[in-house]
């Protein structure tokens, strides 16, 4: 239970569940715990990158805790996403984003079973064209706003820093490396991992 002297908004440590005010809250829609809920605020654009395809940059400068936009596209079951996966794969090109947590006693985040996974392929928004970096400028949260269950929770992408205007914006997609080559990773980040998978 939160204190009753705590503002409704916060910025929670990653890896932890983020509640948003809803319907069911007494405050209004001015309310700054209902960040998601109003959509991009700021400025992106999106750019063709030599190696990496399509990709997305501040347009402006973005302060540290700042929402940048959420993770959008179709809500699949396990079995339909693994299905379309497998074509993606083939095809080389995948937005697929698992809703793979559930909360443990604390209120934090553990990995789990993949109930439901998000296909941004044909049906999203700008969030896809956002890439993978080793060395992130933005980090993800799983945010709860109508629904308390976390297997439906929306995808949140914050600025982890402050980001400059014309600053790529990207995320650790936290694939796990498998055996074998791979996917090779071209961040550029001094840490590079040096594959995605």
């Amino acid at each position: 239970m939160l204190p009753d002297n705590l503002p409704c908004y916060w910025l929670a440590q990653e890896g932890c569940l983020v509640y948003e005010c809803n319907s069911l809250c007494s405050c209004d829609k001015s309310c700054q715990n209902r960040v998601l809920q109003k959509g991009v605020q700021v400025k992106l654009e999106v750019f063709r990158t030599e190696k990496k395809g399509w990709a997305v940059r501040a347009a402006e400068a973005i302060s540290r805790g700042t929402f940048v936009c959420e993770y959008i596209g179709e809500v699949l079951n396990d079995a339909e996403a693994n299905q379309r996966g497998e074509r993606y794969d083939n095809e080389g090109c995948s937005y697929l984003y698992d809703i793979d947590a559930h909360i443990d006693a604390d209120g934090c985040l553990i990995e789990g079973k993949v109930p439901y996974v998000i296909d941004a392929t044909k049906h999203g928004n700008v969030s896809r064209f956002i890439n993978h970096s080793c060395s992130p400028n933005l980090v993800n949260y799983q945010v709860l706003v109508e629904s308390m269950d976390c297997q439906l929770a929306h995808i949140g992408l914050y600025a982890d820093q402050d980001i400059a205007a014309g600053e790529e914006l990207a995320y650790d997609y936290r694939y796990n490396l498998l055996p074998g080559t791979g996917c090779p990773c071209h961040c550029g980040s001094s840490n590079c991992r040096g594959r995605l998978y």
